[in-house]
């Protein structure tokens, strides 16, 4: 589910597209605050229901339209919390794995040890090589003697 969701989210934020969306971020901001400013806006006393139903009809339209720029808003901001956070939950899973694989290699490797300690073997010992005469060396200790 995470890689899932971080590959989606690489779309998004780790390609071309993001420049894409950082401009319609800032378009979406400007017209979010043009809609706030018309929320706010005066509405000048009018002798005509059609002008005043209008008035009102503008201004519960800007209301609307600012809170749906506001959730895209907060949405677009959303998505690069959320790619960073897998990114970074991806690695201290990886962390975690290998860290886990160390600490067995390092227990088998201690039991080894071990066990090798409780089995005290003996060294052979090294036969010392015997001098090997020939015959000629022989011979010249007999003549000399």
């Amino acid at each position: 589910m995470q890689s899932a969701v971080h590959s989606i989210t690489t779309l998004f934020v780790d390609t071309p597209v993001c420049g894409l969306l950082k401009i319609v971020w800032c378009v979406m901001l400007v017209l979010c605050l043009d809609c706030l400013r018309n929320v706010f806006k005066s509405a000048g006393a009018s002798s005509d229901p059609s002008m005043a139903n209008a008035q009102m009809f503008e201004a519960f339209a800007a209301k609307e339209g600012a809170l749906v720029l506001a959730l895209n808003l907060a949405s677009m901001m959303a998505i690069q919390a959320l790619h960073i956070t897998t990114g970074r939950c991806a690695k201290l899973e990886l962390d975690r794995d290998v860290i886990s694989r160390q600490a067995k290699q390092a227990g088998e490797f201690a039991k080894t040890l071990m066990a090798e300690g409780k089995e005290v073997k003996k060294t052979p010992e090294t036969k010392m090589p015997e001098e090997s005469k020939t015959e000629q060396e022989g011979e010249l200790r007999k003549r000399t003697d």
